[in-house]
């Protein structure tokens, strides 16, 4: 019986509690389209799983900066490894990877904003 690889997730540094300010999801495009001879256009499923991509924001303190540098740069190894992020809806941990540098915004000398796009594969569902 073959076993199913275990997967490194990126441990979240003790600091950062996972749950995000803003949270706007979206599940990339799954059809293909292709316009036949006769003008008709057939429409037929990429694949069966299905990519959920999310944009967040989160405000931290400014304390919290170099744990958040560490957690995306070293443990994440800048977005090759995933980690775990908190679902707004009920609290619940799910397994994403982040698909671009973090943009961070200095609000004062007490805290910054992080702006994150990230991506959750169908096969992390469940972790």
């Amino acid at each position: 019986m073959a076993t199913k690889p275990t997967q490194y997730i990126a441990p979240r540094p003790v600091s950062i509690d996972g749950c995000m300010s803003d949270w706007n999801e979206t599940y990339l495009p799954n059809t293909i389209r292709s316009q036949m001879d006769d003008q008709y256009v057939k429409v037929r499923r990429r694949t069966t799983g299905l990519i959920l991509t999310i944009d967040t924001t989160v405000t931290l303190k400014a304390s919290q900066y170099d744990d958040f540098i560490d957690w995306f740069q070293y443990r994440q190894a800048g977005g090759t490894y995933p980690t775990r992020i908190k679902r707004p809806q009920d609290g619940k941990e799910i397994v994403v990877r982040i698909t671009a540098p973090p943009t961070i915004s200095w609000i004062d000398k007490n805290a910054f904003r992080v702006a994150m796009k990230w991506e959750q594969m169908p096969a992390w569902k469940g972790l």
